[in-house]
């Protein structure tokens, strides 16, 4: 199974935004959801607006997303570069449905 997950983030303190004395919960749960998923063989990856802008250039969903809803639109879930959820992250469920 060579399918992938892509989730398109803002900036983060970490490369996990699971850091600092007050962590975000979603963060927490995606970071758990992420676990979850890879040992079902669901491949992901995540990156950063700041980190990693090229990733979000490449993608013409992502980039056209941007341009209308600007960081209002992240996080940003794509499933084989097609985008399947727009500003929260996704659930276990939400990815399971897509393998």
């Amino acid at each position: 199974m060579n399918k992938k997950i892509t989730i398109y983030e803002p900036t983060l303190c970490c490369d996990s935004g699971v850091c600092g004395p007050n962590p975000d919960q979603a963060l927490i749960t995606l970071q758990d959801t992420i676990d979850k998923a890879k040992e079902k063989g669901i491949e992901t990856e995540r990156f950063t607006i700041t980190s990693h802008p090229k990733k979000f250039q490449e993608n013409p969903e992502v980039i056209k997303l941007l341009q209308e809803k600007k960081l209002n639109a992240l996080p940003i879930t794509a499933f084989e570069g097609q985008i399947i959820k727009a500003g929260s992250y996704p659930t276990l469920d939400e990815l399971i449905r897509y393998f």
